[in-house]
C-alpha cells in the first residue's frame, strides 16, 4: 500500500440547493461556491460579467499615459519575463498596442540576467529611444531599478501580480491585483491577466471593447501556465480563450496548433493541452536559450518565419525533455544510493544540473517521495550553487529558508516553491540545518501524500448525464481541479499489467451488478502484488468521456487504491439512485433520421428501448439503462423522453435526449375508493399511508371537515398534499399551498397553510403546524406516534455498517420487508426518516 492518506474534502457536507445533483453541489461546495448567485456565475458566467478594469488602482491613469504616448508619437517598450506568463504578457501587449498604431518594442531578459528589471537593460532601452516602459509579470519589487528608470527620464507603468512585500516602487502607475486600495477584491490574475485588464480598459476607452477579446487565447495560455486559481475572472478568460485556440487569429499560434494537434478545428481544448503540450514549448525557449523566440512566434505574421520558429521551439522542447530526464535519473540514483529520501528534506546537488530544468526535476522528485525537495546546480567556476525548491503542504519552504537566511547569497519564493544561491562551501551546513528545522516541524503524518477526494460516488451514477453535468464545471485547473471521486467496496477482475514496460495497471471494476471495463492506473506497477491480496478495494479516480467511432464512452483513471472496509448493505447506492435529479441527459445512436419524430421509452427484457410508436429506433447505453431500469424496478418510476438535438456523424446519428420522470397520474376509474387506492400506489407504491396520513385524509374526504394538524416535520405531509392535489385535479379543481410568509392567492378550490403563525382560520381547508392550536370549525388532529422499542435510530451516514436497516430511500420491496419485521418485533436500525411510516 502506498504512503497516502485519503482526505474527503467535505465529510459533513449539508445540502443547500435541492435543484442540482448532490455530487455537483458537493464539488462546488469544495471550491467555496455555495450560494445560488455564485453557482450561476461559475456555470453560466460570460465575458460580460468581467469586472470593471478601472476597479484596479492606477488603471485609468495608465490608460491616459498610453494615449498620451500615442498622441506624442513616443515609443513604448514592453519589459517582460522569460517564463510563459511573461512571454504571453509581452506578446499580448505588443500586439494590442500595435493594433492601435502605437510605436511599441519589447525586451525579455535572458535567464542568465535573472528575473525582473535590471539596470543594464534599462540603459539599453533608453539608448534605443525608449520613452515609456510597461512591465509585465515583473517590477513590483524593483524599487531601485524604477528609481534608475526615473533618473534616465523614462516613465514606467508596472503591471505585476506578485506579492507586494516592500511597499510600492516610485513608478508612474502600478497595476497589481494584490493592492489593498483596489476597488475590487479579486486578487488572482496572472501577469498576463493583469496586463489584459489594462488593455481592456484602454480598448474600452477607445470604444473598441469587443476587439480586445480576440487576444484571450494568448491570455489563457499564460494564465494556465502560471498556475493561478481558475475561479472568477480567470475562469471567464480561460473558458473563452480555450475556445479561440481552435482557430487562433495569430499566425504563429494557429500554425503551432495545427502542428501539435490532428484537427484543432474539431477539438475541445482543455487545460491539460495548454499546461502539458503547448506551454512547455514556449517555456523551453526561456529555459534553454532566449524567450524572445517564443514572443516572435506569437507576434509574427510571416508564414515562413513562424514555420521556422515552430521547428526550433519543438526541437528545444525535445532537448529540454532529454536534459530533464537525464538529470532526473541522475538525481534519483543519487537519492537512492545515498538514502537521501530518509532525510526530512531531500537535498540533491551536482555539477551540470542545468539551471533551466532543476525546478521541473524538483517537482518530479517531490511527487515521487512526497518530501520537501531541493535540487541544486553546482557551479565550480563561480564558487556557488543555484537551487530550486519545491515543498509539501505541511512544510512552508520560504519560512524554512528565512530561518537559515545567513547561509545564502540571495533567496526568495513562497510556501510551495522557492530558489536561492549559496556558496559551495556552505552546502553541507545548509543540508544539516534545513533538516534540523524540518524535524521540528514535520510529523510522520505529514509525509503521507494526501489524496483529496471531492465525494464518494455510486458506480451507477457514472453515466452520460453525470459527464454532461461535470462538463459545466470545466475548464479544470488550479483552484478548480478535475474532480476526484471514490468508489468503495468494489470487486475487480481482468487485472493485468500493461504498457511496453508493464509499468501501468488495468482492471475491470464491479459493484452490485455494474461493471466498468479497462480502468487504468498509470505508473503503478509497484502496487501489483498488494492489490492481489485485496478481496475488495476502495478506488480513488478521475472520470473522462472519450469518443470512438462517433460513440461516447466513459473512462476511469485511477489515482489510488486501498483495501476496503467491510460494509453490511448497499444503502449508499440506493441513496444515490433515489436522489437522482430529473431531467437526465443521455444519448443514443441510430441510422434513422428522427427529425420531428415523437419518442417514447419501453423496457424490453434487459434493454431500454427508444421507440417511435411501437418501433424501436435505438437503445440506451448500459449505465443510463441501469439507472432507468432500477428506478422502475425499485420505485415504480415511469419516464418520458424528448429530443435535445440531433448530430449527423459519419457512422450514425447522435441523438441527444432529455429523459424526464413521468409524474402525471392517469386513471380510468370512476369509483372514489379505487381512485384513492390508485393515487396511493402512484405516490408510495404498495406501502400503506401512515396513521397520521390516514386520519387527515379520512377527515377531509369522508367526514368533509376542515383540519388543523399539529405535527413535527418528516411525517409525510407532502404525500398528503400530493394526494389532495391529484384528486382535485381529476375534477379540474385547483389546490393552493401557502407557506408562512407567502401571499394567499384567490381563485382556488382548496387551501393548505403550512406554518406556525396564527391565522384567520376560515380561509383554509387544511392547516399544518407545529403548534397545538384548536380553531373553531376545525377538526384538531394531534400527532401521537412513538418509535417502537425494537427500532434504534442512528445517523443516516452510519446505516451501511448495520444489517437490518430502514431508510426511506430503500427500494419499495425492501421497505415493505423491513416494515413487516418491525411489526414482528425484530430489531431494526433506522435513520430518522422512519417516522414517515409510523
Amino acid at each position: 500500500m502506498r504512503n497516502t492518506k485519503w482526505v474527503f474534502k467535505s465529510e459533513n457536507f449539508e445540502r443547500r440547493n435541492e435543484n442540482i445533483d448532490k455530487e455537483i453541489e458537493q464539488i462546488l461546495h469544495n471550491r467555496g461556491i455555495e450560494s445560488r448567485d455564485e453557482i450561476e456565475f461559475f456555470i453560466n458566467g460570460t465575458l460580460e460579467n468581467l469586472m470593471n478594469p478601472s476597479d484596479l488602482s492606477d488603471v485609468d491613469k495608465a490608460v491616459e499615459r498610453i494615449l498620451r504616448a500615442k498622441k506624442n508619437n513616443e515609443t513604448i517598450w514592453i519589459y517582460g519575463d522569460y517564463d510563459v506568463d511573461g512571454i504571453t504578457s509581452t506578446s499580448l501587449c505588443y500586439l494590442a498596442l500595435k493594433e492601435l498604431d502605437i510605436n511599441v518594442k519589447y525586451y525579455i531578459p535572458l535567464r542568465d540576467e535573472g528575473y525582473g528589471l535590471n539596470k543594464e537593460a534599462l540603459n539599453y532601452i533608453k539608448e534605443e529611444g525608449g520613452d515609456l516602459i510597461i512591465t509585465v509579470d515583473c517590477g513590483i519589487s524593483s524599487n531601485s531599478e524604477v528609481e534608475h528608470c526615473n533618473n534616465l527620464k523614462m516613465e514606467m507603468i508596472i503591471t505585476d501580480h506578485h506579492e507586494i512585500n516592500n511597499g510600492l516602487p516610485p513608478a508612474y502607475a502600478i497595476i497589481n491585483p494584490k493592492r489593498d486600495d483596489n476597488k475590487n477584491s479579486y486578487r488572482y490574475f496572472a501577469g498576463v491577466g493583469t496586463a489584459f485588464m489594462l488593455l481592456f480598459a484602454l480598448y474600452q476607452k477607445l470604444k473598441r471593447k469587443n476587439d480586445i477579446y480576440k487576444y484571450l487565447d494568448i491570455v489563457a495560455i499564460g494564465t494556465i501556465a502560471d498556475i493561478v486559481p481558475l475561479k472568477g475572472e480567470n475562469r471567464l478568460i480561460v473558458k473563452r480563450g480555450l475556445e479561440l485556440l481552435k482557430s487562433s487569429k495569430w499566425q504563429g499560434l494557429n500554425m503551432l496548433m495545427k502542428r501539435l494537434f490532428e484537427n484543432p478545428m474539431e477539438k475541445s481544448f482543455d487545460t491539460y493541452d495548454v499546461g502539458f503540450i503547448i506551454a512547455p514549448i514556449f517555456n523551453a525557449a526561456g529555459r534553454l536559450e532566449d524567450a524572445k523566440m517564443a514572443v516572435e512566434l506569437l507576434v509574427s505574421g510571416c508564414h515562413v518565419t513562424c514555420d521556422k520558429l515552430i521547428y526550433e521551439l519543438i526541437n528545444k522542447n525535445n532537448e529540454r525533455k532529454e536534459i530533464q530526464e537525464i538529470i532526473l535519473k541522475k538525481a534519483v540514483e543519487k537519492i537512492e544510493k545515498e538514502k537521501l529520501d530518509e532525510d526530512s528534506v531531500i537535498v540533491v546537488a551536482e555539477k551540470n544540473f542545468h539551471h533551466g530544468v532543476i525546478g521541473i526535476v524538483a517537482s518530479k522528485i517531490l511527487d515521487r517521495y512526497y518530501k520537501p525537495t531541493i535540487v541544486m546546480e553546482i557551479k565550480p567556476d563561480e564558487g556557488i550553487a543555484t537551487a530550486s525548491c519545491r515543498s509539501t503542504e505541511a512544510f512552508n519552504m520560504i519560512e524554512a529558508l528565512n530561518s537559515i537566511q545567513d547561509v545564502f547569497i540571495k533567496y526568495g519564493g513562497h510556501a510551495g516553491a522557492a530558489g536561492f544561491s549559496i556558496a559551495i562551501e556552505k552546502l553541507e551546513e545548509f543540508s544539516k540545518r534545513i533538516n534540523e528545522y524540518a524535524i521540528k516541524k514535520l510529523s510522520s503524518e505529514d509525509t503521507k501524500k494526501p489524496v483529496k477526494i471531492d465525494c464518494e460516488l455510486s458506480m451507477i451514477k457514472i453515466s452520460f448525464d453525470l459527464m454532461d453535468k461535470l462538463s459545466l464545471l470545466e475548464p479544470y485547473g488550479f483552484g478548480n481541479a478535475s474532480p476526484l471521486f471514490a468508489i468503495k467496496n468494489c470487486k475487480y477482475t481482468n487485472f493485468r499489467a500493461i504498457g511496453k514496460e508493464k509499468n501501468h495497471l488495468m482492471m475491470d471494476l464491479i459493484k452490485n451488478g455494474i461493471e466498468i471495463k479497462n480502468c487504468v492506473w498509470f505508473n503503478s506497477d509497484d502496487m501489483f502484488e498488494s492489490i492481489l491480496d485485496y478481496e475488495e478495494i476502495d478506488v480513488a479516480f478521475k472520470l473522462k468521456m472519450e469518443s470512438y467511432k462517433d460513440r461516447y464512452q466513459y473512462k476511469i483513471f485511477i489515482e489510488d487504491i486501498k483495501p476496503a472496509k467491510k460494509v453490511l448493505n448497499n444503502i449508499k447506492d440506493f441513496e444515490s439512485l433515489y436522489d437522482i435529479k430529473f431531467p437526465i441527459k443521455s444519448i443514443f445512436y441510430t441510422r434513422r433520421d428522427l427529425e420531428n419524430e415523437k419518442l417514447n421509452i419501453s423496457f424490453i427484457d434487459n434493454e431500454v428501448s427508444i421507440n417511435v410508436g411501437r418501433n424501436s429506433v435505438g437503445f440506451l447505453d448500459s449505465q443510463t439503462k441501469l439507472i432507468l431500469k432500477r428506478l422502475n424496478d425499485y420505485y415504480g418510476y415511469k419516464f418520458n423522453v424528448r429530443v435535445d438535438r440531433i448530430i449527423r456523424k459519419d457512422e450514425n446519428y447522435n441523438v441527444h435526449i432529455w429523459i424526464e420522470r413521468d409524474e402525471e397520474f392517469k386513471t380510468l376509474s370512476l369509483d372514489s375508493g379505487k381512485i384513492f387506492k390508485e393515487i396511493k400506489e402512484f405516490l408510495i407504491g404498495d406501502l400503506e399511508y401512515n396513521s397520521l396520513q390516514k386520519k387527515i385524509l379520512k377527515t377531509i374526504f369522508k367526514d368533509k371537515k376542515n383540519v388543523v394538524v399539529s405535527c413535527s416535520s418528516g411525517r409525510g405531509m407532502d404525500t398528503v398534499i400530493e394526494t389532495i392535489k391529484i384528486y382535485y385535479k381529476l375534477f379540474e379543481k385547483k389546490v393552493c399551498v401557502v407557506k408562512e410568509g407567502d401571499i394567499k392567492k384567490e381563485g382556488y378550490d382548496f387551501y393548505v397553510y403550512m406554518g406556525n403563525k396564527a391565522l384567520e382560520t376560515d380561509k383554509y381547508n387544511l392547516i399544518i403546524t407545529r403548534n397545538k392550536i384548536c380553531y373553531s370549525g376545525y377538526e384538531y388532529i394531534e400527532d401521537d406516534y412513538t418509535i417502537p422499542s425494537n427500532i434504534e435510530i442512528v445517523d443516516s451516514s452510519e446505516l451501511e455498517y448495520y444489517e437490518n436497516i430502514f431508510s426511506i430511500k430503500l427500494p419499495l420491496g425492501e421497505k415493505k420487508k423491513i416494515i413487516s419485521e418491525i411489526n414482528k418485533g425484530k430489531r431494526v436500525t433506522a435513520s430518522n426518516d422512519i417516522k414517515i411510516i409510523l
